[in-house]
């Protein structure tokens, strides 16, 4: 593929349903290792985007600590601190994790990412597509340049307009996840509320917390022990 390929993991502390997650402990580390540590097994570099916020200096603490690439923006507009990270680490091509999702699909991930050639925005969020908190998405820098005058909410989550205009352009397209067809309804692998975080870690212990655990491992721990991960799925609904 052209350009320069990066993976920009964006989080805060500031959660308003889950304050300070990023650095809440699944086992011997915090949420945010995990999602950086599996981010690295793509062998792309990897940018953690925070903001400037007060409330943000434990966690960029941490990274630093950690020795992992972060760039801190503005709190509130998500979209120019993706375009300014990308920018100050030479970013064309933009793979977006958001720092809440340990289990994103990597290997999905690595499959499709010959999809820069071909297109400027992929979608692997959108309601129907992956499991919640297995998706990710690709978009190119100059794709988010072209997003005039954001609103609050287009600001916030960087790529709404261009998911509600994935209609109308040739160079937009969505990840179709057979995988994950039969689970979506039935798994939630993100980290917004407390139950989130209870299936995460016994997810993870089962594993003996490997940051590579594939999506047809959680399938099949899901089919052995559904139990389990009905504790956070109330909120799907």
């Amino acid at each position: 593929m052209s350009g320069k390929t990066g993976i920009i993991i964006q989080a805060r502390m500031s959660s308003s349903r889950l304050p300070g997650k990023s650095l809440m402990k699944i086992g011997g580390h915090p949420l945010i290792w995990y999602v950086v540590r599996r981010a690295e097994l793509l062998d792309l570099p990897v940018v953690v985007c925070t903001s400037t916020d007060p409330t943000d200096d434990p966690l960029c603490n941490f990274l630093e600590q950690e020795e992992i690439d972060f760039f801190r923006g503005d709190l509130h507009n998500v979209l120019e601190r993706y375009i300014n990270t990308a920018e100050k680490f030479g970013f064309e091509n933009i793979i977006r994790v958001t720092g809440d999702n340990p289990l994103f699909d990597y290997e999905f991930l690595q499959g499709n990412l010959d999809l820069f050639d071909r297109y400027s925005y992929v979608d692997g969020i959108y309601e129907n597509g992956l499991i919640k908190g297995a998706g990710f998405e690709f978009v190119k820098l100059e794709e988010l340049k072209k997003i005039q005058c954001p609103d609050k909410e287009q600001a916030e989550h960087v790529t709404l307009s261009l998911r509600q205009s994935h209609h109308e352009n040739s160079l937009f397209t969505r990840l179709q996840p057979r995988l994950h067809d039969k689970f979506r309804d039935k798994i939630v692998l993100t980290c917004d509320y407390p139950q989130d975080l209870m299936l995460l870690k016994e997810i993870f212990s089962f594993f003996h917390y490997r940051t590579n655990i594939r999506m047809q491992e959680v399938i099949r721990f899901f089919c052995k022990d559904p139990e389990s991960f009905k504790k956070n799925t109330e909120f799907l609904q």
